[in-house]
């Protein structure tokens, strides 16, 4: 099981954070078909958040995320990237940019 943290800014503009917990590599499908896709095709915040609602626990981050998603609604734009939690620090801290791979499988189910 993979997690990520998620950073959105809605179509309104306003910014949020959030957890998707299970299935959240790009390659195994899950986020990418059932929550990414079906988002970015939406442009109403009340419906966007509705769904967020659905595949993810609202307002958290998790230390042990493998992953950081930075989506931004109002352009349609997803960033991937690897995300790194310090204990001693008590911060996340966004890592090496790996948006290529989530690229690359969108690219396949096209």
């Amino acid at each position: 099981m993979t997690r990520s943290n998620l950073h959105i800014k809605l179509s309104n503009g306003k910014s949020i954070i959030c957890v998707a917990d299970s299935s959240s590599a790009p390659e195994q499908g899950y986020i990418v078909e059932h929550l990414l896709l079906p988002l970015l095709s939406l442009d109403n915040s009340e419906q966007e958040m509705a769904l967020l609602s659905e595949h993810c626990t609202m307002d958290e981050r998790r230390c042990n995320a493998t992953y950081r998603y930075t989506i931004d609604l109002t352009t349609k734009e997803v960033k991937f990237f690897e995300e790194h939690y310090s204990y001693a620090k008590d911060n996340f801290r966004k890592g090496k940019d790996i948006t290529k791979r989530y690229n690359e499988y969108v690219e396949t189910i096209r």
